[in-house]
């Protein structure tokens, strides 16, 4: 039976913030909201395996009550992190078994068709046989897989991540010119899988200290320097070499990227990198990210990467001050986090749910300032 949870109890104290700088309230506070946010993470994701779960077809619904469309790999991406960073944030037994559950049921987003047979990433679950692939959607799949690795310390999800990487690299990246195509078609090239690429290298070599990892990962760096800088908009990444939009989710992989990599190599300067990108990030996108969910998240974990790292409380303020607009307006009358983070625009698609749920996750999984 499908149904709604009912969580209002759970809001109390989380009213949205006022207009204005990212500030932070005592400690007390913090970490009472912390215990909040996590139980509203753990509670939404139970609501939603009972709701996007369709158990005919094996994988969840993209649109709650639509048994016709089973989610992409876009709309799955954040159903797969959230699964994490639920037990990341609360390390039960039971959350790290939903971890590996979920892991080896999208290990069906691969394509063992797909680049003359020796496989790649679909965007569809079981989807085989169509000659082409998308390498935003194989950034998002490696990513999901270091985050299963991240909650579980399972190594065959950095196996997962590897070949992920390995498909990108090996039909996406363009050994004449360089950067990344969009797709095996070759239409365009893009930031988002260069950018995800970058991320999954420097992960993995931080992790497994494999020299392969870190060449792949400073040449896709050293490509996105020369050729994608939008010294206009604050020296962020721009969409690609012939279009210097500036998203938010790229600034926050490349965030990432860069912070793994001073892990990683124990040079300072990929910090310092880090650091002007979230510096520059903080002037260019609006304190209360209004994209969508699904992408914001990613630029807002990775904001909490940094955090980590260097222990500045504005990247964490920025997370946090976001998480309260999410669980005071996201919600919709029945139940559903159906909404965007100011109250607009309901729908019942999984990555919106999932979003949400992932960025209460991420927030209560780290120590707030203080």
């Amino acid at each position: 039976m499908r149904r709604p949870l009912v969580l209002a109890a759970l809001t109390l104290g989380l009213a949205a913030p006022a207009a204005g700088a990212a500030t932070l309230p005592p400690r007390a506070q913090l970490t009472a909201d912390r215990k909040t946010l996590i139980q509203l993470a753990e509670q939404g994701m139970e609501q939603t395996r009972a709701n996007w779960w369709n158990a005919k077809a094996g994988w969840y619904d993209g649109t709650r009550g639509d048994d016709s469309l089973l989610a992409t790999l876009w709309h799955s991406y954040p159903l797969v992190a959230a699964t994490a960073a639920v037990a990341i944030a609360h390390p039960t037994a039971a959350n790290k078994q939903q971890v590996e559950t979920i892991a080896k049921l999208a290990e069906n987003f691969w394509d063992p068709t797909v680049g003359n047979g020796t496989g790649g990433v679909s965007w569809k679950w079981r989807l085989r046989d169509t000659g082409n692939a998308y390498f935003d959607d194989t950034g998002w799949w490696g990513l999901a897989y270091l985050d299963a690795y991240r909650a579980t310390k399972n190594k065959r999800w950095l196996w997962d991540a590897s070949r992920a990487l390995g498909f990108i690299d090996r039909y996406g990246w363009d050994s004449g010119n360089g950067g990344v195509w969009w797709n095996v078609a070759r239409e365009k090239k893009t930031s988002e899988p260069l950018a995800a690429g970058a991320l999954i290298a420097a992960t993995l070599y931080r992790v497994q200290h494999k020299r392969y990892f870190l060449d792949i990962a400073k040449r896709y760096i050293a490509w996105a320097d020369a050729h994608t800088v939008n010294n206009r908009q604050g020296g962020l990444y721009g969409r690609s070499d012939v279009d210097g939009t500036v998203m938010d989710y790229v600034e926050g992989m490349m965030i990432g990227a860069h912070v793994e990599l001073c892990d990683g190599t124990r040079v300072k300067s990929w910090c310092t990198k880090a650091r002007e990108l979230a510096t520059a990030s903080l002037a260019q996108f609006p304190l209360d990210a209004n994209w969508a969910p699904e992408t914001d998240v990613v630029y807002l974990r990775w904001l909490l990467r940094l955090y980590e790292k260097d222990g500045d409380a504005r990247w964490y303020a920025v997370v946090y001050r976001n998480a309260k607009r999410a669980a005071a307006n996201a919600r919709d009358p029945q139940g559903f986090w159906s909404r965007h983070w100011d109250g607009t625009y309901g729908s019942g698609a999984l990555y919106t749910q999932a979003a949400t749920l992932e960025l209460f996750a991420w927030t209560a999984a780290v120590k707030p300032p203080g």
